[in-house]
């Protein structure tokens, strides 16, 4: 039997089981955006920690990161600083999130912006920048799982049908089950290529002679153990994954999906073992140890992102196939909630918020469900353009950079109060333009476009807002009053018993 046959047959079983999946979750959903978007927000710990962490590492963690180890060694290792923080994140920003979403309802990022700062132009801004920087994050895992299924089959399932392998089933799936299916798949595809993935490693180290292998690395490459020392290059992959792991609207969104801040707790518990040990080390042997001569047969800088599908396809084929279908575990839980996400925006922030606003819940499901069909055929389209299918972390970069620049407007409704509507809108023009600039021109400064971005984005916020004022602060005022109440319930009794004593708030003296 063919290699092609063999994989065509594991593929067949593994989809078989997610449809199985889907068809099972969709049971329970109702037609209400809420439930189709957000899962009822009712997702629990263990689906809610591999939901987060399956959608947010994607091909790019089975390929990409290895590929770009292989490439640039120890000086890519500093990437993984970003899983120091990003548990931190999770209850500094996506605890808030949670809890301004099932206070007031919230779908989409941009509901609390609009509300927040009364900005019908915020919602739309926010809408468009997650849509064209969810794009390029949904592409590498189109391409990612489509060359891989090319490499490991040495060309015999082309490229075009992975393509379509993997969008059309996509497509399907989040159709047909909503959030509830994309977060219960997503927990079998977590396991699954998080079990995948250990195996890969056991098998590399073992291959290339184990842990002693990394000595010969000396000899064979040794530029791969020097640090070039270029601090921003790193810094803007660290930042890019740190912040986008609660500003990308799919992730924004998984925290409106949580059943309670305590669920968001023990999520961020978990999830650096899970991120840092498992994902990051791993994909750092693997790259590195691929410079072992004679392990990867084929290996060459330009196929570097191809480095598993290539070395199965020579050593063991049908776990070969296996592996296969774990890169396409992992494309697939990225795009499934990243598509749904896009969807999100498209229907309640642009189509029901501007266009239809007296369409009924069971409508707007439809209109969603069409909408993903179409962002589904709009990837596939774009995945055939050879300027889509370059490395895939610099892909991936490109769109965490662009939905990174919305970073200083959320800090309003979250943190700053002081923080106002053109001070929000100026960031994000002032953040995103920097960032085009700079790609299309480059830069004197040791910064990168999406690090650049950020910090003059984040200045122009601060700068912008102390120079204006809202005319009505009493949507902000509730907000940051709620917030005040939930995270700080002591200092609230204590300016309140001191109110009844005769002396108002901070101190100041009051006549009653």
């Amino acid at each position: 039997m063919s290699q092609a046959a063999i994989t065509i047959i594991v593929l067949v079983i593994f989809l078989a089981i997610l449809l199985l999946i889907s068809n099972f979750a969709s049971k329970e959903n109702a037609a209400t955006p809420s439930d189709f978007f957000l899962a009822n927000r009712g997702l629990g710990t263990i689906v809610m920690t591999m939901t987060t962490g399956a959608s947010y590492f994607s091909t790019w963690t089975l390929l990409g990161a290895i590929g770009s180890h292989y490439r640039d060694g120890v000086w890519f290792a500093a990437f993984a600083a970003w899983a120091v923080v990003h548990a931190l994140f999770i209850w500094l920003f996506g605890s808030r999130i949670w809890y301004l979403g099932r206070k007031h309802n919230f779908i989409t990022p941009g509901d609390m912006m609009e509300k927040y700062f009364k900005s019908p132009g915020l919602r739309l801004l926010f809408a468009i920048v997650g849509i064209v920087g969810l794009v390029p994050y949904m592409l590498i895992q189109i391409t990612g799982g489509a060359f891989a299924l090319n490499s490991l089959t040495d060309n015999e399932i082309p490229y075009w049908v992975g393509v379509m392998i993997m969008g059309a089933f996509v497509g399907i799936i989040v159709t047909l089950s909503g959030g509830r299916g994309a977060a219960w798949s997503d927990t079998f595809m977590g396991f699954f290529f998080g079990t995948v993935l250990v195996l890969i490693t056991v098998i590399f180290v073992s291959r290339s002679g184990g842990f002693e292998a990394f000595n010969s690395l000396q000899a064979t490459a040794p530029d791969i153990l020097v640090n070039k020392g270029n601090f921003w290059g790193i810094a803007e992959t660290a930042l890019g994954l740190g912040f986008g792991f609660w500003i990308m609207p799919h992730m924004w969104q998984k925290f409106y999906s949580a059943k309670s801040p305590m669920i968001l707790a023990k999520t961020s518990i978990i999830t650096p073992f899970w991120n840092s040990w498992l994902m990051a080390l791993s994909a750092l042997f693997i790259g590195m140890l691929a410079h072992t001569p004679g392990l990867v047969p084929g290996l060459t800088t330009e196929t570097s992102d191809r480095i598993i599908p290539l070395f199965f396809s020579s050593y063991a084929p049908l776990f070969g196939s296996v592996v296969v279908a774990a890169v396409i575990a992992a494309g697939i839980s990225t795009v499934n909630s990243a598509l749904l996400s896009s969807a999100s925006l498209l229907v309640n922030d642009l189509v029901v918020r501007f266009m239809k606003k007296d369409v009924s819940l069971a409508k707007t499901t439809f209109i969603a469900k069409a909408t993903v069909l179409f962002m589904t055929l709009l990837i596939i389209v774009i995945s055939f353009i050879p300027a889509a299918q370059g490395f895939l972390v610099p892909v991936a970069a490109l769109g965490y950079g662009i939905v990174l620049q919305l970073v200083p407007a959320a800090l309003g409704p979250l943190y700053w109060q002081r923080g106002t509507k053109m001070g929000a809108i100026a960031s994000i023009i002032v953040g995103e333009a920097t960032l085009t600039l700079i790609y299309l021109f480059g830069s004197p400064l040791p910064l990168g476009p999406a690090t650049s971005g950020l910090f003059l984005g984040l200045l122009t916020f601060v700068i912008v807002s102390l120079a204006t004022q809202d005319q009505d602060d009493t949507v902000k005022s509730e907000f940051h009053d709620d917030l005040k109440k939930v995270y700080f319930p002591e200092s609230i009794e204590e300016d309140y018993s001191i109110e009844k004593k005769g002396v108002g708030p901070v101190g100041n003296e009051t006549t009653i």
